[in-house]
């Protein structure tokens, strides 16, 4: 069975490639809904952003797989709602950008990761499965993904004007990164876990 070694390695990876490459992202389109199509390394927003959603969240997602034999399911109905959830969120998105925006598209399912996470934490926090620093960070993430989609869903005029975009990536990609990376490297320093039975 793959350790919690592989887990913390998958989410360290991705959360360190959803951070920089926000910070490559909001460089080339700028901090605002108008998408300035500024060059990095020969290459425009529409690759950047692409770049952005697939891997990390793909990342993330093998993470998640990892470590799924660690979540009791068996404890509470909720885990393995906000486990569906989380998967949904973060491998729908993927197939859309890639299949259909072709690059990094609306951010529908970010409420559906957010909701996932932070119920999968809550489901298995009576669970002495995972240390509680990896449920606190799960937590973490979840609300971030919330709160990304609030400023998200600010009217265009507002957010705009006070660079709405660019602090929605903040906490999208860039705080939500570093949330995966320290979740990771958490469980670098649990590699024994018990899984379910």
């Amino acid at each position: 069975m793959p350790s919690a070694r592989s887990a913390s390695l998958a989410f360290m990876a991705g959360g360190l490639l959803m951070a920089v490459l926000w910070l490559v992202y909001t460089t080339v389109h700028g901090p605002t809904s108008f998408d300035q199509t500024g060059v990095v390394l020969g290459r425009s927003t529409l690759f950047w952003s692409l770049l952005l959603s697939v891997p990390p969240s793909l990342s993330v997602a093998q993470g998640l797989v990892v470590l799924r034999p660690h979540f009791d399911f068996d404890i509470t109905r909720t885990a393995r709602i906000g486990y569906g959830l989380a998967m949904i969120g973060l491998i729908v998105p993927v197939g859309l950008d890639l299949f259909v925006w072709g690059a990094l598209g609306p951010p529908f399912f970010v409420p559906v990761l957010g909701t996932g996470l932070t119920l999968l934490a809550y489901g298995s926090w009576r669970s002495r499965r995972l240390p509680r620093h990896s449920l606190y960070a799960l937590t973490i993430i979840g609300v971030s993904q919330i709160i990304a989609f609030a400023l998200a869903a600010m009217p265009l005029a507002l957010s705009d004007r006070i660079g709405g975009y660019r602090l929605y990536g903040l906490v999208a990609h860039l705080l939500t990164g570093l949330g995966w990376v320290a979740l990771g490297a958490g469980l670098w320093k649990t590699p024994s876990l018990t899984p379910a039975e």
